[in-house]
């Protein structure tokens, strides 16, 4: 956007630098701080802007909102020990105010307050008072409301970027404080949580709840006609909201199916599940049928408005197999649909899905397949919010043994694992599979790897691995093979090699032919990468 003449605004410019840098007095600044968790903090000036720093390093209260690949308004304040940064113990006790865009403190100069431009450079020491907390402010406001709406949640730009990992589902503790002041001074306190993600938040004492993602310039207006009444919400989640962060594996846990993860596998309670959404009316579901017509599953059932509110349901059809022969979904998403309904309306809803939206990828054989039987379907709500249930018989492929001796085995192709990780092959493609590290963090652990129906055919008498070693000074490792019954058919000692993604193919004779089909098992021992495990007659 351009101003009158042509000129560029200078407010959408990056790094203003029209505007007077902060400056140091004895009466000192007043500014609202924003705790946005792990110690990341905005600063606003009275007059809405926020705290920045622009390309010649000043500090300035010059920016609306937040922003930037490399953000510029965020900050973080460390406990200063009162011995100064070079040990002479003249600053006294404050705190330091670190930018967290440059990594570099704040400090003082002739020409106002700025981020240090040398390590050496002496920081400010800040003292800090607070004229008033957060929570007090609410619960004040909160005592005499009719309703009190808390606005929660996360900035995409402060703490939704790719380059964030979280450390907990919980909100930030500031922001905790805030719902709990607000709740315990009017228990008409409903939350609206703005984010990019799910939190872990208590809503059980909660009248109402509403999420919404991140949304664009009319955001607020759709917020305030749901909050309103004017328009019953219809979102539903597109992920799992987990209770806990005990319900969570860990970072680098790949193994869904392993793992039990994502709405897919997960067994517990969550918080809300996949799919969930309320509305402002009641809807009732009837009449499931399932046909199977030539490659095509035709699916259809009822959904009634069954309140006095006219609103949109979102009806959600699941699948899953009734006895499959790997690990599958306990149930997946196959179809959905949104309709909107006037009180007492009803509408059939048709669903025609491919037999192809039944398969699975088989990992015996690289390849998509339907596996023939009966499947369970399941229309409702949500994920967990089940209305009806049918059965259908579908044709397939029936499953058959892997056939190693032809193809080999991929590593992370396992049917089940124990102490293993999936990590990266290379590091621009494929998968190969490691011990996990001990709580110590080290890589000297086992992963146990299992294989089932492995067709050797009319014998194999030898074994070759592609693995990768830790580096010089990793130490060794070794590869066993075994049999399900515990016999080893092999064991392959491996010493470093030139990295973790330097593979050499490392080949024995087996202490036995083996022929016919077996479970294999495969032993994983010390800082190695697994690529994959071939035979041969």
């Amino acid at each position: 956007a351009r101003r009158a003449g042509g000129a560029l605004d200078p407010a959408l410019l990056a790094g203003r630098t029209d505007l007077p840098p902060l400056t140091a007095g004895a009466v000192g600044t007043e500014l609202a701080l924003v705790d946005w968790g792990g110690g990341v903090l905005t600063l606003r000036a009275p007059d809405g802007r926020y705290l920045s720093v622009a390309e010649d390093g000043f500090v300035r209260a010059s920016a609306d909102r937040p922003g930037g690949w490399v953000v510029q308004e965020t900050f973080r304040l460390e406990p200063h020990d009162g011995h100064g940064s070079h040990g002479d113990g003249s600053h006294g006790d404050g705190h330091l105010l670190k930018h967290v865009g440059t990594g570099r403190h704040v400090c003082v100069t002739a020409g106002g307050v700025k981020v240090a431009d040398r390590d050496d450079e002496e920081p400010a020491v800040l003292g800090v008072e607070f004229t008033e907390h957060g929570e007090d402010a609410v619960a004040h406001a909160a005592a005499t409301a009719d309703v009190v709406l808390v606005v929660v949640g996360n900035d995409p730009h402060i703490n939704g970027r790719e380059t964030e990992d979280r450390t907990t589902l919980a909100l930030p503790a500031h922001q905790r404080r805030l719902l709990e002041a607000a709740r315990a001074a009017n228990p008409r306190t409903a939350l609206v949580v703005t984010s990019s993600y799910p939190y872990a938040v208590d809503c059980a004492d909660l009248p109402a709840a509403l999420w919404t993602a991140h949304g664009g310039q009319a955001a607020g207006t759709a917020l305030a006609r749901v909050l309103a009444g004017d328009v019953s919400p219809a979102g539903r989640l597109p992920q799992t909201w987990y209770a806990s962060d005990a319900d969570l594996p860990g970072l680098l846990d790949y193994d869904v199916i392993g793992g039990r993860q994502t709405y897919l596998y997960f067994e517990g309670t969550p918080l809300f599940p996949f799919g969930h959404g309320l509305s402002y009316a009641s809807f009732r579901y009837a009449d499931l049928a399932a046909h199977v017509v030539r490659d095509r599953v035709r699916v259809t059932f009822t959904v009634t408005n069954s309140g006095d509110t006219a609103a949109d349901e979102v009806a959600q059809l699941y699948g899953r197999p009734v006895d499959p022969s790997v690990p599958r979904p306990r149930r997946a998403l196959l179809a959905h649909r949104r309709v909107h309904l006037a009180p007492g309306a009803r509408a059939e809803l048709s669903f025609e899905l491919p037999l192809a939206a039944f398969g699975f990828w088989d990992v015996a054989h690289g390849t998509w397949r339907v596996e023939p039987g009966a499947y369970d379907l399941l229309a409702g709500a949500s994920s967990e919010d089940v209305r009806l249930t049918g059965t259908v018989g579908l044709p397939g492929t029936p499953a058959r043994p892997r056939p190693v001796l032809e193809r080999g085995l991929e590593a992370v192709d396992f049917d089940e694992q124990r102490g293993a990780e999936i990590v990266d092959r290379t590091k621009r493609s494929g998968d190969a599979v490691t011990p996990a590290r001990t709580d110590g963090g080290e890589e000297d652990g086992t992963a146990e790897l299992l294989y089932r129906r492995c067709d050797f055919g009319a014998g194999a008498r030898s074994v070759t691995v592609e693995v990768a070693g830790g580096g010089e000074g990793a130490g060794a490792g070794s590869v066993e093979v075994a049999l399900a019954d515990g016999r080893v058919l092999a064991r392959l000692d491996v010493g470093p090699t030139a990295g973790p993604y330097a593979y050499v193919s490392v080949t024995a004779g087996l202490r036995f032919p083996v022929a016919g089909v077996h479970d294999l098992r495969v032993a994983l021992r010390g800082p190695l990468r697994l690529a994959r495990v071939g035979f041969s007659g």
